[in-house]
């Protein structure tokens, strides 16, 4: 009986040390998977057709499955399309996806068009968060409330956000995009919405992206935790490092001078 062939060695994984570590779970599981965005998700979305928004635009009935048979003009560019390839906005109007391209792509211009606009309302709305903390009267609290909702508003109608002056929630429709789309979409909304106090941009010199509060974590030093934050889009690290934006940013994220900035870090 002839001797039994031993089996092959496994090869050791080489592991780049120079390469930037992998955020932690709660991260990775706060950051959509952009890589499996893209055209192929989007359509199968389903509408409750009995509803009287739908009973009040005009239908063409063709082929014989319903699910695939109603065809209905998109609000904004009236191109018939498959409903199940019309993204309801909750201000009750249907678009296309050449539209919801449109519209993603639209906040970024838009945001470039007035960040300072944009962040200085941003800012009045975090000293009235400030003072909603505190113990006040009903009536100034009534108040307070209804200007911080009005501020909201303009917020996100200065970044482009809404449609018929109601919240578009776009952050529903990121499968239907692109992966750099979608992600960069996903910043934008991030950016409109993080507090301001801890909002950061990437370390790395050819980066400067804008870093989520939700991608920021702590990793253990020799005086106690670290905080770092990962970025979703050169996948390096930045971490604390006590300095202050000497100059205004003139791009996205555009922070003012003195906002926290950060250092490298693997």
């Amino acid at each position: 009986m002839s001797a039994s062939r031993p089996s092959p060695k496994s090869e050791p994984l080489e592991v780049d040390g120079d390469a930037p570590l992998p955020p932690p779970a709660s991260v990775a599981s706060a950051i959509p998977p952009f890589q499996l965005h893209g055209e192929r998700n989007c359509g199968d979305h389903r509408h409750d057709t009995t509803d009287p928004k739908f009973r009040r635009r005009y239908f063409v009935r063709q082929g014989k499955s319903e699910s695939t048979a109603w065809l209905l003009a998109c609000t904004n560019c009236h191109a018939r399309v498959n409903l199940n390839n019309l993204h309801d906005l909750p201000c009750g109007d249907l678009i296309c996806r050449d539209c919801l391209v449109v519209a993603a792509i639209s906040v970024k211009l838009e945001i470039e068009k007035r960040p300072s606009i944009i962040w200085n309302t941003r800012a009045t709305m975090t000293d009235i968060e400030i003072l909603l903390a505190k113990v006040i009267v009903p009536h100034e609290r009534k108040r307070l409330v209804q200007r911080h909702s009005e501020l909201q508003k303009t917020v996100l109608r200065l970044a482009g956000l809404t449609c018929c002056g109601v919240d578009m929630e776009l952050e529903r429709f990121l499968p239907c995009l692109s992966p750099t789309l979608s992600r960069d979409l996903w910043l934008a909304i991030r950016w409109v919405h993080d507090e301001q106090g801890e909002q950061r941009a990437c370390a790395w010199p050819d980066c400067g992206a804008y870093l989520p509060v939700c991608c920021r974590y702590e990793m253990p030093g020799v005086e106690g935790y670290a905080r770092r934050w990962y970025c979703v889009v050169c996948q390096g690290n930045s971490m604390d490092c006590a300095r202050k934006l000497r100059v205004e940013q003139k791009k996205f994220p555009f922070f003012p001078k003195g906002q926290p900035a950060l250092t490298p870090s693997r």
